[in-house]
């Protein structure tokens, strides 16, 4: 570690921040000598994000499969991290954690900083990785291929319990959204993982259940197989466009940003990164949500007039 360690803080709101400054000015945390000096942008000596987000959990994501080891914050109890911070912070576990991070000083492979990707210039656009097995797929992908047209449910291990009516256009789950692991949902599953269920069935596996439009799943489940790589049905020299902006969209600033974008007319990948200046990894989840949700046109033929 630097005489003066950096700490990179992101994707969270001003009041983590101003906690954890508090934190370190209080305790006079040192390391190597220097005290900590917190930064909101990403390169710090250690990184710390919020995961509690889209957004969040998209950067953590990108960050772990670039090789590196952030550290997780969040309200999730069994978040998969190597090292979790939970909410709301607290000074002990907090201090403890930095200074136990702090020490391994394990630099990541070919790097001593985390460096992001080049958000600048055209992007290299990258696919996700299929199953070979036609059998197995995303859960975005099965909802998608409509993989199941009557009701199923889905009940696997790590997974949420869920039951999902195709007909009606719903699903259930006894639960919220915000406490679903997006990891679990990017892992291919077997069509068989959806076992049938009866019409007399149904009516008491859903009791009590909070009912949800599918197009919630499919929005959720299509972000979550993302990691920044897109389908790759939307790979090449194809143009897009939206036929009607997905409701789920609209609740986030940056995927709201996009789907205006979209939707006044077609247009091809690079030139949308070029007028949103949005994140390669935030445009990869946007578009593959749109695809699974069924909003989103694409033209191989780059003519507009296709659409």
């Amino acid at each position: 570690m630097p005489e003066t360690p950096t700490l990179s803080v992101l994707e969270t709101g001003q009041k983590e921040r101003t906690v954890m400054r508090s934190l370190l000015n209080l305790a006079g945390v040192r390391n190597g000598g220097g005290t900590w000096q917190v930064m909101e942008e990403p390169g710090g000596d250690v990184t710390i994000i919020d995961v509690d987000s889209e957004e969040g959990e998209s950067r953590w994501l990108e960050l772990r499969e670039a090789g590196h080891n952030p550290i997780a914050l969040t309200r999730r109890r069994e978040f998969a991290a190597t090292h979790v911070l939970h909410k709301p912070l607290r000074s002990r576990e907090f201090l403890d954690l930095l200074e136990r991070v702090s020490a391994e000083d394990v630099p990541a492979p070919g790097s001593q900083r985390i460096e992001e990707p080049d958000r600048g210039g055209t992007p290299e656009w990258l696919g996700l990785e299929q199953s070979d097995d036609p059998e197995y797929a995303t859960l975005a992908e099965h909802l998608r291929r409509q993989t199941w047209n009557s009701p199923v449910v889905l009940e696997l291990s790590d997974w949420p319990r869920l039951v999902i009516d195709p007909g009606s256009g719903s699903w259930f789950y006894d639960g919220s959204i915000g406490d679903m692991k997006p990891q679990t949902f990017a892992r291919p599953l077997p069509a068989s993982a959806g076992k049938p269920v009866s019409s007399a069935d149904l009516v008491d596996e859903v009791e009590n259940v909070v009912r949800r439009p599918l197009s919630e799943l499919k929005w959720f489940a299509g972000l979550a197989q993302s990691r920044g790589r897109l389908h790759p049905d939307l790979l090449g020299d194809v143009q897009f466009m939206l036929t009607q902006a997905p409701s789920e969209a609209m609740k986030n600033e940056r995927y709201a940003q996009l789907a205006r974008i979209l939707i006044r007319a077609p247009l091809g990948i690079d030139e949308l990164h070029r007028q949103s200046g949005e994140s390669p990894e935030n445009i990869a989840a946007f578009l593959n949500a749109c695809y699974t949700t069924g909003r989103l046109l694409v033209n191989r033929a780059q003519q507009a007039a296709g659409f």
